[in-house]
């Protein structure tokens, strides 16, 4: 084509776009996909041969009769296998985080007298392909199997229904029937490790176990002061008190605990929602481990602060089954719980694209983490109403900024 004056090459390219152009689409999409398929073709052949036997010659028939009883145990087979197999699905634990690994363990009961062969296991695990495969059940027997599954997702497993299927002996058809599941697999977010919880300006705290840099009465020592009235002698510095010809006192840290409150922002999609499930994730497991007492709302779900191991199990939970209902931002932070809550942080998880969106301040009572849309596909404003707490510009910088990208993490609380 290329010694074609251009004029040439033009009508060249319109009759082969002309006679290449598909006037029924729907139709011919239905025919590649009944023809491109062994029981198609085999299909079309015993059509072929009836109309042989019925107009040529009567060993047409013959060949009818043969492709058809092909056809025939291709189907039956299969289903009649499947009628006399009973599966069940589970896991090893209940709970993993993504990207870990996990035993599956499925049992099969033939109660057949026969072998039954050509099984696979499908659907429900987040890939096209079989999970797994099983050359042949004995008669009578029970077959038990197990393999290693990294989940890529959070969520809950298996993902739908899980299909135990049969397509011998010749792979025309494959017949399925359901799994039953005896044990599901909750699937938390990855987490990544974060810094010390943010410094409250709230005067409310709980007792706890968590030094914090304010005044208390049973922590280290902060600093020294003058003797006020009410003050116990044992916390009088005799050399401060000595050098100063007056009653100097020492001043201790607070052992309170920290309040936290995650809000959640989801009206986020695709990866840029999946990544602030894993952010808010991260500070529920970091802060509770460190003793704070952290509550989170997202959508109508509401957990109140708390402490403790049961805390990380409920928000890690609750966050792992998020659905995919989108509340606006404004509509959450004007919910009763992010309303009346005091004393505490208020922590504020969304991207700089809801942000502009949204027209809210960055208030100095909360501390705002702000995704930036455009580095997940989305759309970022030239510039966001002020200098939000922790910015997150990149995944790749994600885990290094949660551990040291905001003051408290890098002055201490």
């Amino acid at each position: 084509m290329a010694w074609l004056s251009s004029k040439q090459r033009t009508w060249g390219q319109f009759l082969h776009a002309l006679v290449t152009y598909d006037c029924f689409p729907v139709f011919s999409a239905k025919v590649r996909r009944l023809v491109c398929q062994p029981l198609g073709v085999l299909g079309l052949a015993a059509a072929t041969a009836l109309l042989c036997g019925l107009f040529l010659h009567a060993q047409g028939m013959v060949l009818f009769v043969g492709v058809m009883a092909v056809i025939a145990l291709g189907i039956l087979w299969p289903w009649l296998s499947l009628r006399g197999l009973s599966a069940s699905l589970g896991f090893a634990r209940w709970r993993c985080r993504q990207g870990e690994s996990v035993c599956v363990r499925i049992q099969l009961r033939n109660h057949y007298p026969w072998n039954a062969w050509g099984l696979t296991l499908r659907e429900g695990f987040d890939q096209s392909e079989p999970l797994a495969s099983l050359a042949s059940i004995p008669g009578r027997r029970t077959a038990r199997c197990q393999w290693s599954f990294e989940p890529t997702r959070r969520g809950l497993y298996p993902r739908g229904v899980c299909r135990l299927g049969c397509g011998f002996p010749f792979g025309l058809w494959e017949c399925s029937r359901p799994v039953a599941v005896e044990s599901s697999l909750l699937v938390w977010p990855r987490t990544y490790a974060v810094g010390p919880v943010p410094v409250s300006s709230g005067e409310a705290r709980s007792e706890g176990n968590v030094a914090r840099n304010k005044v208390g009465s049973s922590g280290d020592v902060l600093g020294v002061r003058p003797y006020r009235r009410g003050d116990s002698p044992r916390r009088i510095h005799w050399g401060q008190s000595a050098r100063h010809d007056r009653l100097i006192v020492c001043e201790l840290q607070s052992t309170a605990r920290p309040l936290v409150q995650l809000v959640l922002d989801t009206s986020l999609t695709g990866e840029l929602r999946e990544w602030a499930v894993g952010v808010a994730a991260s500070f529920a497991e970091g802060w509770l481990a460190e003793g704070a007492q952290v509550g989170a709302v997202w959508n109508d779900d509401v957990y109140p602060p708390a402490s403790g191991i049961a805390q990380t199990t409920r928000l890690l939970d609750g966050l792992a089954l998020l659905d995919e209902r989108q509340t606006p931002l404004p509509q959450t932070l004007a919910s009763p719980a992010c309303r009346e809550f005091r004393d505490g942080v208020q922590v504020i998880i969304t991207s700089d694209e809801r942000l502009a969106e949204a027209g809210l301040p960055l208030r100095e009572s909360c501390r705002f983490v702000v995704l930036r849309a455009a580095a997940f596909g989305g759309t970022s404003p030239t510039r966001l109403p002020g200098q939000p707490w922790l910015y997150l510009d990149s995944s790749e910088s994600i885990p290094e900024q949660l551990r040291n990208g905001y003051v408290e993490a890098q002055h201490g609380s």
